[in-house]
């Protein structure tokens, strides 16, 4: 019986402290409705050697508007409204458009952008705190769908640092931030692209 009633207890502590994780991370993010910064975008493999490196620019409104360009050597330009996507690839002279859809377009862009509110219902949540003002937080996805396996975010004296996806074959995608603004004013027809004269553009399923 006292085994049982120390899982039981231990259960309902981490039951806790996971809502607590996922409340603190919603609190967070909500404070931050507006994000500009740079990135440096790492892929790696499962033994965590890089594939590639890819620098950028964000600019991120809640909820789920986006402006995410990468330069080479894989430039690419994602823009979102809150209800369309925008994959623009210049060097194909090519624009892919689509409905956002927070299941199959789940990208670092979204997952940042995204209602903070939501956090507990999509994630379950673990946070540690480290040196120096460092907060790790890992999430890991309730739908069995997710593109992702886990994903944490980093901060450092509230501030956000650095995040990592990593997906099902256990392939990485690290991204550290630099040059982070908060709530900057951001002119909303950034979330709106207009299609270059001579870009083809491939629409996506249903708009």
């Amino acid at each position: 019986m006292r085994v049982a009633a120390l899982l039981f207890a231990l259960t309902c502590s981490m039951l806790t402290f996971g809502q607590t994780a996922a409340q603190a991370l919603s609190q967070q993010l909500g404070q931050r409705n507006n994000i500009e910064a740079d990135f440096v975008q790492y892929l790696l493999d499962a033994s965590g050697s890089r594939l590639q490196e890819t620098h950028g620019h964000m600019v991120l409104a809640q909820p789920n508007q986006f402006w995410w360009q990468t330069e080479d050597p894989f430039a690419q330009l994602l823009v979102s409204n809150g209800q369309r996507l925008w994959i623009y690839d210049q060097d194909l002279e090519q624009v892919t458009v689509q409905k956002l859809d927070q299941r199959t377009t789940n990208t670092p862009a979204l997952l940042l952008s995204g209602n903070s509110k939501d956090i507990g219902a999509q994630f379950e949540v673990v946070m540690k705190r480290g040196e120096g003002g460092l907060v790790f937080y890992r999430l890991t996805p309730k739908d069995p769908e997710s593109l992702y396996q886990s994903l944490r975010i980093n901060f450092k004296n509230a501030q956000l640092l650095e995040m990592q996806l990593e997906d099902s074959m256990h392939q990485k995608t690290s991204l550290s931030f630099t040059n982070v603004s908060l709530n900057p004013i951001i002119d909303a027809s950034l979330f709106e692209f207009d299609v270059p004269e001579g870009v083809d553009v491939v629409a996506m399923g249903e708009l």
